[in-house]
């Protein structure tokens, strides 16, 4: 009888230790949760503005043109400085178109007989880059065969170049102008006629010939 009561006494204090230490233990866990709660709770509601904007901009289009409107201010204080570039403008060249005085339409001209090729011009022209072209096939005759320098230099304040004209085949030929001072161009003469002296001509008819043959119309 008397183990019996040892045992149930013995029971009861093991049975009332441990719901002791079950109650502590719980008030424990559930003074930790409120803590964390309350700070959890303090610190979202440290930015109330910002929780109801988050929260009513994923469900409202309105409030994102609110908030694109409340961070203007900072999207323009952050905007890159433009850089504006000077354009140098550039200056076309001067006209330097020519128009040949001489020769002229239908001129008689003379193999081995020495020409002034002279020209008007708004512009002075101290270079000329001239070929003499066939009438005919307007294919262009070498420097060596007609006489006249691919490129001839123009003395100061003149408006003519000699040109001695060289063995060529009689006929119709022209002069055409493709540079001027350098610059590309593009100018002709009228078309004119080459002519062979007679080999059994002496030297002052020669002369009188080539001084006759001035390229009037």
């Amino acid at each position: 009888m008397k183990s019996w009561i040892r045992i149930t006494l013995v029971i009861s204090i093991l049975i009332g230790g441990t719901t002791s230490f079950g109650y502590w233990s719980n008030n424990q866990f559930n003074n930790v949760f409120d803590s964390l709660s309350a700070s959890l709770a303090n610190t979202y509601s440290a930015y109330p503005s910002f929780r109801r904007k988050a929260e009513l901009a994923s469900t409202s289009p309105e409030m994102l043109g609110e908030l694109a409107t409340s961070t203007k201010g900072i999207v323009l204080a952050t905007t890159s400085t433009t850089t504006t570039a000077t354009v140098t403008p550039v200056t076309a060249s001067a006209n330097s178109e020519l128009s040949f005085t001489f020769p002229q339409s239908n001129a008689q001209v003379y193999i081995g007989c020495t020409y002034p090729i002279s020209w008007q011009s708004s512009a002075t022209i101290i270079s000329l880059e001239t070929a003499l072209i066939d009438a005919g096939t307007r294919e262009p005759v070498g420097p060596v065969a007609s006489g006249l320098a691919k490129e001839s230099v123009i003395e100061k304040d003149s408006q003519n170049l000699n040109w001695k004209v060289g063995n060529v085949w009689p006929g119709a030929y022209y002069i055409k102008v493709s540079r001027i001072n350098g610059v590309e161009a593009e100018s002709r003469s009228k078309v004119f006629e080459i002519n062979k002296m007679s080999a059994n001509i002496s030297t002052s008819e020669k002369a009188t010939v080539c001084k006759g043959s001035s390229g009037s119309q």
